[in-house]
């Protein structure tokens, strides 16, 4: 045989047959699929209860950092991460929160008139196709489709990353948080006078991280700013970057907030402000 005519056939016959197969398959359950559409009593009563039920948009949140410190990463567990953002995006994790529990309530009642007004097997004609065991797992399957699906529970992902200093992924560490936790923590970040946490543990967190987001890439920023010099009394040795607004008063690690101290000159600010 022509090895051309060969390569035809070799490439025809199993489109043909593929085609052959997949064609009356799709014409049949078009046919099932737009009777069941146009026939089904459930589907019609269901999309006319859909009018009547709007859910919210809620959708679970990832947060995640990366540490290219091991002992930073070490030290940093989930829990204190999502502690210390929650001071930060407490407002829309809580309207998220409030939106899947007002789903939760919605979508019992959803369910409950469902089950209540929609039969499946029920149809407004009497001329129905031939195999009724296919049309029955047709007008399942799409009564579920058409069914909707809110969200009515919120979680919190935290994912925390050790990389190299060049990013390179060495480990991670994850955690999910459901609405109970994440209500909790609200309550304790916000149990406060004035700026002042009186949760030991909830300060003990918010501190520890944001004491600990000081990577290697700032910290080498700011050393190289300063000159790999102590700014008080430009010793070389024992180096370390300090707070210069301490975090007990309300300073953040940011670039503008940090410089270069020796141990000594270090431990003599301690957390005053100068």
């Amino acid at each position: 045989m022509d090895p051309k005519v060969a390569l035809i056939l070799f490439l025809f016959v199993p489109l043909a047959i593929f085609l052959a197969i997949f064609i009356p398959v799709s014409i049949v359950r078009k046919i099932y699929s737009d009777f069941v559409l146009k026939h089904s009593v459930a589907i019609k009563t269901l999309k006319e209860i859909n009018k009547h039920y709007k859910f919210a948009d809620v959708k679970s949140q990832t947060i995640m950092h990366r540490y290219d410190n091991r002992n930073y990463y070490e030290t940093i567990s989930t829990k204190d991460y999502l502690t210390y953002q929650l001071v930060f995006i407490q407002k829309s994790v809580f309207e998220k929160l409030n939106d899947a529990e007002s789903n939760k309530r919605k979508f019992e009642k959803y369910k409950e008139e469902i089950n209540e007004k929609c039969k499946l097997n029920s149809f407004d004609t009497e001329s129905l196709p031939k195999n009724l065991n296919r049309l029955k797992r047709f007008e399942k399957k799409l009564f579920i489709k058409t069914t909707q699906n809110p969200t009515i529970e919120f979680f919190i992902h935290v994912r925390l990353i050790l990389t190299k200093i060049n990013d390179q992924y060495i480990a991670s560490k994850e955690k999910i948080y459901d609405a109970k936790t994440i209500r909790s923590l609200i309550g304790r970040v916000n149990n406060k006078i004035g700026n002042r946490y009186q949760d030991r543990e909830i300060w003990d967190a918010i501190s520890r991280v944001e004491r600990e987001r000081v990577s290697n890439k700032l910290r080498f920023r700011v050393y190289n700013r300063d000159h790999n010099r102590c700014v008080k009394c430009g010793s070389r040795r024992n180096l370390e970057i300090d707070h210069i607004i301490p975090i007990s008063k309300g300073g953040k690690t940011v670039y503008s907030n940090l410089q270069t101290l020796c141990h000594r000159c270090n431990a003599i600010k301690g957390s005053t402000i100068e």
